[in-house]
């Protein structure tokens, strides 16, 4: 029995009030769904689903559904098929459900591809297209805009190299297009800005960890390329969030540093061309109070010089 249903089982044996416990779900970073309470929401949410929608509440609850489950039978992502699981069924019951920000969601490379910018100037058209009507003109295209951004959002925490221009986010493009009434246009710009005299890459790290992802292996190569194209240097400077111990994080972004630097010369870089610096929990990008599992903060930054 593999852990998810052992949680499952030890929840049902437990009754209701148990269950309700078992709500409470937290990992680091925190999740936003319960994979122990997806069997119960999702089936919920699919059976609450109207086949003919009639207005955008219902649109929205029959269109969660399908997204909730599509990550659970495809992607096998319970969390996240038990949070928009949950979402549809806020929408059928008539409550407000709002289209994703993504500053809850733990997607790199804003610099130097602005992939948050790309996702914040989405959410910004698609709720001035909302408020200015198309709810009640078009309500299900309307609730198809939102959920294929929440999908989008959703895919470029999972794997931006594909989400950027994924199924996900073409539908969610032609959706806003047809919203808005004009021809399809991306919704931001999502290729990297024009080279400056400073360009920056950033490698993230799971809590309390020093191994690379398959994105930081993909950001090594593309640090290579360009080293070999424009004979640039690199400093790189490993940082840690802010839970734990000044001492402890500050060996922690040491670890960091040091695999994203033996990375970039296995990928080709020189070694006389790379800068190694960290500095633990006291220069994080994002501020926060002591003792917060912040995944911004779990990270190698990669400059240019």
């Amino acid at each position: 029995m593999n852990h998810r249903n052992l949680a499952v089982v030890s929840c049902t044996l437990l009754g209701a009030a148990a269950l309700a416990g078992c709500s409470n779900w937290s990992s680091s970073p925190a999740m936003r769904g319960n994979p122990v309470l997806e069997p119960f929401n999702l089936p919920a949410a699919q059976r609450a689903a109207p086949k003919n929608p009639g207005d955008f509440d219902q649109a929205l609850a029959a269109d969660y559904a399908g997204l909730a489950t599509q990550l659970s039978q495809r992607d096998h992502d319970w969390a996240d098929a038990d949070y928009f699981a949950r979402k549809g069924l806020a929408a059928g019951h008539g409550q407000v459900v709002v289209p994703e920000q993504n500053s809850n969601w733990s997607v790199p490379l804003e610099v130097p591809l602005q992939t948050r910018t790309a996702l914040a100037d989405g959410r910004r058209r698609l709720l001035a297209a909302l408020d200015a009507g198309a709810r009640e003109r078009r309500p299900n295209l309307a609730a198809r805009a939102q959920t294929r951004y929440d999908c989008w959002v959703e895919r470029m925490e999972d794997d931006w190299s594909t989400a950027s221009d994924g199924p996900c986010h073409a539908e969610f493009v032609a959706a806003l297009a047809a919203l808005e009434g004009g021809a399809v246009q991306p919704a931001a710009a999502t290729q990297a800005p024009p080279p400056t005299a400073t360009r920056q890459y950033s490698v993230y790290f799971d809590f309390d960890q020093a191994r690379l992802t398959r994105d930081a292996h993909k950001i090594a190569d593309r640090v290579a390329a360009e080293v070999k194209q424009d004979g640039s240097h690199v400093a790189i400077t490993g940082k840690a969030d802010l839970s734990g111990s000044d001492a402890y994080n500050m060996t922690l972004s040491h670890r960091r540093a040091d695999v994203v630097r033996q990375a970039l010369r296995a990928a080709g870089v020189p070694a006389d061309r790379i800068e190694e610096h960290w500095v633990g929990m006291r220069e994080p990008p994002v501020p926060t109070a002591p003792g917060v599992r912040e995944p911004r903060n779990r990270v190698v930054e990669i400059s240019f010089r």
